[in-house]
Formats: structure tokens, C-alpha cells, sequence
């Protein structure tokens, strides 16, 4: 298990709010557990769906957008690594 982290930053595009919904729909759409953040949006999964995911949103951005910076990182950690197993101790109770 890895987590990758995504952050699409549309330059020149119509409509900056909806190039943002179409990655979101298609993180969303992918089944795999994410959470959107203020700044980039975190999702967990194997390396070969997180590579896929990272092409497809390439794919979006190249098609809504003249110019667009898309950043992917990626945790890789011997025996695996969670989203809640990273963050849990950070998280604000509600």
C-alpha cells in the first residue's frame, strides 16, 4: 500500500473550478480512499493504480487546460503506508 498526494494547478483554463471538479470526479471515481485537502488531495492505493490515476489526470488537465502545473508525490515504505496511519495524531476532533 502506498499514498500519493496530487495537486493540479490550472494556469490557463475557462473555468478553473470545474477542471478542479473533473480530478476530483475522477479521484472520486477511481474507488480508491483519498481526502481532499486546501492545497492538494491524498489518495491510497497500489503503486499501479496511483501511477494509472496519475496519467489520467494528466490526460483531464491536458484536455481542459492550455497550461497546467500537476505535482505527484509519492510515499514508499517498506510493508506499506495509510493515510490514517500518517495523519491520525494530527487530526482535529470535531
Amino acid at each position: 500500500m502506498y499514498t500519493a498526494s496530487f495537486q493540479v494547478i490550472p494556469i490557463k483554463t475557462k473555468d478553473l473550478e470545474s477542471t478542479i471538479d473533473r480530478v476530483i470526479r475522477l479521484i472520486r471515481n477511481s474507488g480508491l480512499k483519498y481526502e481532499v485537502n486546501a492545497h492538494s488531495t491524498v489518495v491510497e492505493g497500489e503503486l499501479e493504480d496511483l501511477l494509472n490515476l496519475q496519467f489520467e489526470i494528466i490526460k483531464v488537465c491536458e484536455n481542459m487546460c492550455e497550461r497546467c502545473v500537476f505535482t505527484f508525490q509519492i510515499d514508499i515504505k517498506r510493508g506499506g503506508v495509510k493515510i490514517d496511519d500518517k495523519v491520525r495524531k494530527y487530526r482535529m476532533e470535531s
